[in-house]
């Protein structure tokens, strides 16, 4: 299966092949990946993968089925993602009409982008399609935080991990902050280090992401980390990235947030006059 992946990824992609060479796809996929990672292209190499009449297990990457999969004009795929901030209920009432029509070929495959920015009636809609698939399915749910679905979504999707091969965008100054945040220092010198994402949500939302694998690789340096930093400081400190992050993307102010932030990280109390 010729999937747009890293070697990090390469287990992955064995299992996915495997899978699908020997016909025991799972109705339903988490991919979780940073915003820097082409999560969709991943997905379409999977969709191809199934579908590709040039045996089970591979994607030709030239025939007419790869090229309306790689063009979004496939009659039996359907992707869609969130409207505005959200994935909403209608997107998902959609996804059950495209999925009860039978597809012109074998598989009918649905991708939601976004999938953990769907409203909480959203996921209660999906997760009647979870647990009874109409037909021959594929759903395919891509995300940046898993966290954000709710635990009987996650229960009935194959969950995995995508990852790059280069550390995303201001690791060196992610990793200084999320040093500085544990070390507990001073909170006008943490957020000199994050002047100039402050008004800038783009640049913001990378920053995070580089702060959360900062976390992740602390955590996995269990050598490290017995050092310098204890786990349920580093665990609570990945879930104040995260909720950062989710508020960004709900229209809170960007500097709000990232201060936020920064007082949680040092544990210290939200004082409405910093703020």
């Amino acid at each position: 299966m010729k999937l747009p992946c890293s070697d990090r990824n390469a287990r992955l992609q064995q299992h996915l092949e495997k899978a699908v060479s020997e016909n025991r796809i799972s109705h339903a996929y988490i991919f979780e990946g940073p915003s820097n990672i082409d999560k969709l292209a991943f997905a379409k190499g999977l969709v191809k993968g199934v579908l590709c009449p040039d045996g089970r297990g591979e994607n030709c990457g030239k025939c007419e089925i790869c090229s309306k999969v790689d063009h979004n004009n496939h009659e039996d795929v359907f992707l869609t993602e969130k409207d505005g901030r959200s994935v909403k209920d209608a997107a998902v009432t959609l996804i059950q009409e495209k999925l009860n029509v039978k597809p012109l070929g074998e598989t009918n495959v649905v991708i939601i982008k976004d999938c953990d920015t769907m409203t909480d009636r959203a996921q209660n809609r999906l997760l009647k399609t979870l647990e009874e698939p109409p037909g021959q399915s594929l759903l395919i749910l891509l995300s940046e935080n898993m966290e954000n679905l709710t635990q009987t979504i996650l229960s009935r999707c194959v969950k995995f991990r995508i990852e790059g091969d280069e550390l995303p965008a201001d690791s060196e100054r992610a990793e200084k902050i999320v040093g500085m945040c544990m070390n507990r220092e001073p909170f006008y010198r943490i957020c000199k280090e994050l002047k100039s994402c402050l008004r800038d949500r783009e640049k913001a939302e990378i920053l995070l992401d580089s702060m959360e694998l900062s976390c992740r690789n602390l955590m996995n340096d269990r050598n490290k980390l017995m050092h310098m930093y204890s786990f349920d400081d580093i665990y609570n400190f990945i879930h104040a990235i995260e909720d950062a992050r989710l508020q960004i993307r709900r229209g809170m102010s960007t500097s709000y947030s990232l201060k936020k932030l920064v007082l949680m990280g040092t544990n210290k109390q939200i004082n409405g006059g910093i703020i």
